[in-house]
């Protein structure tokens, strides 16, 4: 019935990643596949790299692909969901990774039994190293959810997830790449500080949260076990450890964890 099995509605730096991604693994032939971007520069920047498809309008992919991948702003969905409402059919399945964005906000807009996912992912998809948690509506079969899955595996991490849980995912590793960003910096300023050449601090910041991160995942080690390990008697470690808990260090990481979180519960309210 459909030309193309996915159209993709926002190439921006997370839609043309799974772009890449989709047909390096060879998940999708390009001839699959049909895109579209309001930026017309982008559209045709991708168009060229890619050698997909490209539509000329939201409404046009929808009249073309199965599955619609939305990845525009939260800001912008809704004009996008309006555009495309009246030629929605039940037989296609709507992918959201808009931050923020409800399955029931992106239902108001169609009067049909719509199949929608809600997927918060992050920006290390770039790299092939996301967390992407995905919900589903009752409309959702299980094929659906094995494609889905099996696109955002081929970037990261995936974890299925009830919906009520979607917020705390954007508070904690939606925004958690810069949080962590931020403390990079911070180590390899603390670094040139103490007299280590700035690259080479950077470096190894870099480097250590990389490492640290790897042994939580392929130990299945408790982080507070494994800062135990570091942290010897009378040493080093455990006397920087008293400096970061005096500076609240812990609280003011869930802190931002939780207004991160609260924020992405009033998007809806706000957009």
């Amino acid at each position: 019935m459909f030309k193309k099995e996915l159209g993709i509605i926002g190439v921006g730096k997370i839609g043309s990643t799974l772009l890449r991604v989709l047909i390096n693994s060879n998940i999708l032939e390009r001839d699959k596949i049909i895109i579209y971007d309001i930026n017309e520069e982008v559209l045709l920047d991708r168009k060229k790299e890619f050698m997909v498809e490209v539509a000329e309008s939201n409404k046009s992919v929808v009249e073309e692909a199965k599955f619609i991948l939305i990845a525009v702003l939260p800001q912008v969905i809704d004009k996008v969901l309006e555009e495309i409402s009246s030629i929605l059919t039940e037989k296609q399945i709507i992918i959201s990774i808009a931050a923020g964005i409800s399955i029931s906000h992106v239902s108001k807009y169609f009067d049909k039994k719509i199949g929608i996912f809600r997927i918060m992912t992050n920006t290390p998809a770039l790299v092939k190293a996301a967390a992407s948690a995905i919900s589903f509506n009752e409309y959702i079969k299980q094929p659906e959810i094995d494609f889905v899955k099996n696109i955002f595996n081929e970037i990261g991490m995936v974890v299925e997830l009830e919906e009520k849980h979607l917020d705390a995912v954007t508070g904690l590793s939606g925004s958690g790449p810069a949080y962590l960003f931020i403390i990079m910096e911070a180590l390899a300023d603390g670094g040139v500080k103490m007299g280590l050449p700035r690259d080479v601090a950077l470096k190894l910041a870099a480097q250590t949260v990389l490492g640290s991160a790897k042994l939580v995942l392929e130990t299945n080690k408790h982080p507070g076990e494994l800062k135990d390990m570091v942290a010897s008697p009378g040493g080093t470690t455990i006397t920087a450890i008293h400096e970061l808990e005096s500076a609240k260090l812990r609280a003011t990481l869930m802190s931002a964890v939780e207004a991160a979180t609260l924020k992405s519960k009033s998007m809806n309210e706000t957009i």
